[in-house]
């Protein structure tokens, strides 16, 4: 199924538990760890900004999440982009759900302003793009075997 667009005015970003997706609901964050019934399987990405620089060993750990979470640091300062998998009822709830994610870890991102979203759904039929390595992960694999 193609991607499908986000809706524009606010009240559509609502997510079931009332709150704006594009600030993240742990409670959709939560839901969105297992198939359930009405819910399909999406795939997110939000770009946000931060006030301060995420602890590099911070970006390194995320991926090893069992969801397929990455975050990355595109070449701009202080501009972040989460990745990650979510099951849910819509677009708006996988989005919640995703940025919800930042929401658990606020021991480590303190603030954060999402700038963009995409979700794309994807059927059992319609196979994920393949994920990449991560540059970083090969350098720390270049460093562990010289």
């Amino acid at each position: 199924m193609p991607e499908r667009s986000m809706p524009h005015d606010a009240s559509s970003w609502a997510c079931p538990h009332g709150q704006d997706a594009r600030r993240g609901c742990e409670a959709c964050y939560e839901e969105s760890t297992a198939p359930g019934p009405g819910l399909s399987f999406w795939e997110v990405v939000a770009w946000f900004t931060t006030d301060r620089p995420i602890p590099i060993r911070t970006l390194q750990d995320v991926h090893h999440h069992g969801r397929h979470f990455a975050l990355d640091q595109p070449s701009a300062p202080l501009v972040y982009l989460l990745t990650g998998e979510a099951h849910a009822r819509d677009g708006v709830q996988a989005v919640a759900s995703v940025i919800g994610f930042l929401l658990q870890n606020r021991h480590v991102i303190a603030d954060f302003t999402v700038t963009e979203t995409r979700a794309t759904h994807r059927s059992p039929a319609t196979p994920a793009k393949p994920k990449t390595t991560r540059q970083t992960d090969t350098w720390l694999h270049e460093r562990a075997n010289p």
